[in-house]
């Protein structure tokens, strides 16, 4: 936004006017770039695309309504200050509009455009810096919880932060147990007094060391020395406190985190890493895979060289393991168990390197107290996809298992010498059993699958629709289907996690098409546990900007019948998806009846028609009621040319069906926009 000059939408003004206020302008120093807007097709495109300062409407001289600009405004989220110029003395600023002028005079009108321009330029950067800061709050916090150093920040004498490692050298499994408790009452007694002095001399720009000796929480003492200087967490002035030996070395990274017979990460660590995996999944977006070796015969091998020499065969294994992952993150979990956790690499491809290691393993010779010890492994590895992970502990207990399934097959004396995938079983998605773990079931064992099917206009709109559905893949006779599965969460009324799943994958998936020509919307059947969650639409919000995608971009459609059921959340839900820029649509039989007075009272943007093309009458009924109440017309079957041929006698606004285009896992119809 150049400070000097700013673009402006001129709604009924002629060119005369135009001149006279980019005059105005020139003469106190700004340059005014203007667009005239005098039709509704090119009023969406120019708020949207010409990226304006201001409006400035002539409430006479325009032929396009004034609350038809606002409604555009406002259903783009757009911070734009509207002057209205008007005679009117009804006509007074509000939310929307932000002065009301006489059209005649030109320097106030300029004058008072360059306020807003001004307060609209403050508003954007305030914007802007509030993003930044909370841009570097959050690189902040990422530092805290990633860095290699053991770190606390202390106000007041009080722990108000501190990250695992300072955690763990004090003895904590979590660093929120450390939260609020005074930093003294951690310290020896001996050295409480030195430490509060050392609090106290902190001042800006200024640093200081002491050595004490921390109270572990086990009762054990631990020498450490702390650097304290002064910083500032969420606005609150405090002391960074850094545990370094005396030499300067960090402390707290090998207290506890580190296995020094390998060099691997402790059990303790890495679980913690194998847990942020499973909440989060692997850095950078990508697949990997997760493998747990097993070391063979473990207890014979400790009975036979015990437990220093089976150190000297897990420090052999480390070597060996590294060679051919270098990059990986490992982790010791037990005597004879050694975790890897892959990034970028398929499981497949896993598989084929564990089978190397198991080989070049059988064949190394560790030497114990003379003795020319050999070894084998058991591996076993599990694919880290996207999709939803069980516990750390549950993964571990299941390559355990795979482990122990090797060395029975082998039935050489447990020596197992292999390498195996961990398979789920797949679950039967019986129609008795409760919804939300059917959902639960189908999304790990990656059944879910989202259908599209052209929604396509028998007139020139300016946009294109497909209508989203739920599938579930390889479905037999006696499963649950994805319809079937929306209804019975419906009837439960109350989870939205698969309404979410289905937005979150509809909207990917649509991002990822990069359709050309018209925009595109998605018609996305959902159930109506949404009308009762009142964070969805927040949600919402974010979803739609993390996907770059406009609002109108959503078309969110429900069953007429169950929305019956709970019609006032309905039309509260109905209105907030308007604000937000987005649509609702229903699916109805026929548009007649308690069905037609519900879609009076939402209004939806589209109405599905579940009677038959065939049904002729019953269907012409329907779009003439659909017609007066202001919605479009949906009629879905159509299979066959004739059927459409009949259906542009009845003049329904869109058609779907098998003749147009059965339902695709892509969006790959072809709407001719070329």
């Amino acid at each position: 936004m150049n400070s000097n000059t700013l673009t402006a939408l001129l709604f009924g003004i002629d060119a005369n006017r135009a001149a006279a206020l980019t005059s105005a302008f020139h003469k106190l120093g700004y340059i005014c770039r203007h667009t005239s807007v005098d039709e509704m097709g090119r009023m969406g495109s120019a708020i949207r695309d010409d990226k304006p300062d201001l409006v400035l409407f002539d409430e006479q001289g325009s032929a396009i309504e004034l609350s038809h600009c606002l409604d555009a405004i406002a259903s783009q989220q757009l911070d734009l200050p509207v002057i209205v110029l008007s005679d009117s003395e009804s006509l007074m600023p509000d939310h929307q509009v932000a002065d009301v002028l006489p059209p005649d005079r030109i320097e106030r009108i300029s004058r008072s455009c360059l306020r807003e321009f001004w307060a609209l330029y403050t508003r954007r950067n305030l914007k802007a810096t509030e993003q930044e800061l909370k841009a570097a709050e959050t690189r902040s916090e990422q530092i805290l919880s990633q860095s290699e150093e053991a770190i606390a920040y202390v106000s007041d004498g009080m722990i108000i932060s501190s990250n695992r490692l300072f955690a763990e050298f004090c003895g904590f499994a979590d660093p929120d147990d450390l939260d609020f408790q005074p930093i003294v009452d951690l310290i020896a007694e001996q050295d409480q007094d030195r430490l509060k002095v050392a609090l106290r001399s902190i001042s800006d720009g200024e640093s200081s060391r002491v050595s004490v000796t921390v109270c572990r929480q086990d009762g054990e003492e631990a020498e450490t020395g702390m650097k304290l200087a002064p910083s500032v967490v969420d606005g609150e002035q405090c002391v960074q406190i850094t545990l370094r030996d005396e030499a300067g070395e960090t402390s707290g990274s090998s207290v506890g985190a580190i296995d020094h017979t390998t060099g691997f990460a402790s059990a303790m660590r890495f679980v913690q890493q194998l847990e942020d995996v499973t909440a989060h999944g692997l850095g950078g977006g990508g697949d990997g895979a997760f493998m747990l070796v097993s070391l063979d015969r473990y207890l014979e091998l400790r009975n036979e060289v015990g437990i220093g020499g089976c150190g000297q065969i897990a420090a052999d294994i480390a070597e060996l393991l590294m060679s051919h992952f270098p990059k990986a993150s490992y982790g010791r979990i037990d005597g004879d168990l050694f975790g890897i956790i892959l990034n970028n690499i398929s499981a497949d491809d896993a598989l084929k390197q564990a089978k190397k290691i198991c080989k070049e393993a059988a064949g190394r010779v560790v030497t114990v107290d003379k003795l020319s010890i050999n070894y084998t492994l058991s591996i076993g590895i599990l694919p880290i996809t996207k999709t939803k992970l069980a516990a750390a502990v549950d993964l571990l207990d299941n390559l355990v298992s795979v482990c122990e399934q090797i060395r029975e097959e082998t039935g050489d004396n447990g020596m197992g010498n292999g390498a195996a995938l961990y398979v789920r079983a797949r679950q039967q998605l019986d129609q008795k059993n409760d919804p939300m773990t059917l959902f639960e079931d189908a999304r790990a064992d990656n059944r879910l699958q989202l259908l599209f099917q052209p929604v396509v206009s028998l007139a020139d709109e300016d946009r294109h629709y497909y209508e989203v559905t739920l599938s579930l893949k390889d479905q037999e006779a006696d499963e649950i289907s994805g319809e079937q599965l929306l209804r019975a969460l419906e009837s439960q009324g109350k989870s939205t996690e698969l309404d979410r799943w289905i937005i979150v994958e509809a909207t990917k998936q649509l991002t990822r098409s990069k359709q050309g020509g018209k925009p595109v919307s998605l018609i996305i059947n959902l159930t109506c546990n949404v009308f009762r969650d009142r964070n969805l639409p927040s949600w919402l919000g974010v979803a739609l900007k993390a996907a770059q995608l406009s609002p109108a971009t959503l078309v969110l459609q429900f069953e007429t019948t169950a929305t019956t059921r709970m019609l006032k959340p309905a039309i509260a839900f109905s209105e907030q998806m308007r604000k937000l820029g987005a649509a609702v649509a229903l699916k109805s039989d026929s548009a007649g009846g308690d069905d037609l007075q519900v879609i009076r009272q939402l209004n939806p943007l589209l109405t599905k028609l579940g009677a038959s093309p065939k049904d002729s009458e019953t269907l012409k009924e329907a779009i003439t009621n659909l017609q007066e109440v202001g919605s479009k017309t949906v009629i879905q079957g159509v299979d066959s040319a004739a059927t459409l041929a009949t259906l542009w006698q009845l003049k329904p606004d869109y058609v779907q069906g098998s003749y147009v285009q059965a339902p695709s896992t892509e969006l790959d119809y072809d709407f001719g926009d070329e």
